[in-house]
């Protein structure tokens, strides 16, 4: 490659990592995103073969974007799915050409709940924990950026939940046993369904599966998490949570306690890891389909704040943090996401606040950021307009540093 330099030998985000038995190379993970590039019937586009596998290095770990796992729980057109035999092997194609390049992959299994309308879910009513509804419009996406008003969901009875748990079940069993997939990443954050149990302001049933009661409110998610643990063992099975999200009226009345009890039943389990979303991203961040810019009205409180030092008597600033989940995940590998740059990230690590970072939206127009990250060198912008549409402009071809660099100097690549 060329650079401005050989990489730090010293540096944190260059060192190995052991995930779900895979020993990492380096640090950086490519993080879940959305990008609209399958059918109608959730058949994924055979262009995710290319842009994954341009975004694998050898042992290194990639997250795919959310896979829906039933029809019911699909919030946006274009999205794939593994609810049918012919879904999963459309991804195997994909996971074949990441395994090429020596990647690890983990399929993000993904149900919106709520946050969908009637065109996505066959016409039916969206799931979640209660009948209220969001307010507003919900976006769409795509090349002309539609909107669809939210409606009232279906509060899921007992049945339902049984029928949802199977339905997770049944999805990471395709995605190991005919896609191909390393392991899976259970969706439990973002206000879809699994998190719309979770914070108390949105769910108020009175039965098992609500109510003030934290157990309650976390035993449909720890349902699910356990059914794909006894399908592909606990070591393929993974969770992304955003605990101080505020959008999708995420705001539960004390969000560290009841973050604090779901980290430690996660940390008994044995996961390969648990994802979890920075708060300075869901509170201060622009960017993103559900960024701070069209915050809803009653998204909820922000975050309280939490200061003082930690165990090691290392400082913790005065602000929500992902201290008090990871002090409680001492045995579970957690990853970190949220607008983090290359010094931001090594920061994390070498703290211990997390061991791997997540990027998004840089990879997305850079395929070599990992090497960019080590090297320092410069980032192309992403193209925000084709994050959601479907096609290959602002997907694929978007160049190495080598190529970038050769195009400015008018030579050929490695010469």
């Amino acid at each position: 490659m060329g650079s401005t330099g050989d990489p730090d030998v010293n540096d944190i985000l260059q060192t190995p990592f052991k995930v779900a038995g895979h020993l990492l190379s380096h640090r950086v993970v490519l993080a879940p995103m959305t990008r609209m590039r399958a059918s109608d019937a959730g058949i994924i586009n055979s262009s995710a073969a290319e842009y994954y596998a341009e975004r694998s290095s050898p042992s290194s770990l990639v997250i795919s974007e959310g896979t829906v796992i039933h029809p019911r729980g699909k919030g946006f057109p274009q999205t794939p799915g593994l609810w049918t035999e012919e879904q999963a092997r459309a991804w195997k194609f994909v996971t074949d050409a990441v395994h090429a390049k020596g990647g690890v992959f983990f399929v993000q299994l993904w149900h919106v709940g709520r946050v969908s309308v009637p065109s996505q879910t066959g016409g039916f009513a969206p799931f979640s924990s209660t009948s209220a509804h969001l307010p507003g419009n919900h976006l769409l996406f795509g090349d002309d950026n539609a909107t669809e008003p939210y409606v009232d969901s279906h509060a899921m009875t007992k049945r339902d939940i049984d029928d949802v748990v199977g339905q997770f079940e049944l999805a990471a069993q395709h995605a190991i046993d005919i896609g191909g997939f390393d392991g899976v990443e259970i969706h439990g954050a973002n206000g879809y369904l699994l998190d719309s149990f979770v914070h108390d302001n949105i769910n108020r049933r009175t039965d098992e599966y609500g109510g003030p009661a934290i157990e309650n409110r976390l035993r449909f998610p720890l349902r699910v998490i356990d059914a794909v643990i006894a399908a592909i063992g606990s070591e393929k099975t993974a969770i992304r949570l955003a605990p101080f999200h505020v959008l999708q009226e995420t705001g539960d009345s004390n969000r560290q306690v009841t973050f604090a009890a779901y980290a430690t039943e996660l940390e008994k389990r044995g996961l390969a890891y648990v994802h979890m979303v920075e708060p300075r991203y869901d509170q201060l961040s622009t960017e993103g389909a559900f960024s701070a810019d069209i915050i809803r009205k009653g998204a909820g409180p922000r975050p309280p704040c939490e200061g003082g030092t930690d165990s090691d008597n290392r400082t913790v600033n005065d602000s929500p943090s992902l201290w008090p989940f990871r002090r409680i995940l001492m045995t579970t590998p957690v990853i970190g996401a949220g607008g983090y740059d290359g010094d931001s990230a090594r920061q994390a690590i070498i703290e211990g606040r997390i061991d791997l970072a997540a990027f998004g939206r840089h990879f997305t127009s850079n395929p070599d950021l990992p090497e960019r990250l080590f090297y320092r060198l410069p980032l192309t912008k992403y193209q925000r307009k084709t994050f959601y549409t479907p096609g290959v402009e602002g997907y694929l071809g978007w160049k190495l540093w080598d190529a970038e660099e050769a195009q400015k100097e008018g030579v050929s690549p490695g010469l």
